[in-house]
């Protein structure tokens, strides 16, 4: 009779452990950056609206030899196209100040935005 307890005591135990793992959930999620490994900077307002794009610390702390591209947020229904070279990322990283303009829109009406870049951490 003890090893049938004993089995029966195992078999509830995992069975538990099964439940525990369904309640609490085992999968994958999507989580913010942890503080500070990111920043969003904002554009200048240029026709009633500004944009943002956002820059990972590792990118100007070791900037890549093709600089990094992004997209803006979308305001006003359209983006805008973002670069910094390898050289301004540096600037950055040194604690120098860098005024990145965007790639052009033609959404209501030809213009870009300026974005004054400057390192966060």
């Amino acid at each position: 009779m003890s090893v049938k307890r004993a089995i029966t005591g195992v078999a509830i135990a995992a069975l538990l452990a099964l439940l525990a793992i369904a309640v609490t959930g085992c999968g994958s999620s999507t989580s913010p950056p942890p503080p500070g490994t990111t920043h969003t900077f904002t554009s200048t307002s240029v026709n009633a609206h500004t944009h943002t794009v956002t820059i990972d610390k590792a990118d100007v702390q070791t900037p890549p030899v093709a600089g990094i591209t992004e997209t803006t947020s979308s305001s006003s229904a359209h983006t805008h196209s973002f670069a910094m070279s390898q050289a301004q990322l540096t600037t950055v990283n040194g604690g120098g100040a860098v005024m990145i303009t965007s790639g052009n829109s033609d959404v209501g009406g030809a213009h870009t935005h300026d974005f004054n870049i400057t390192k966060w951490f």
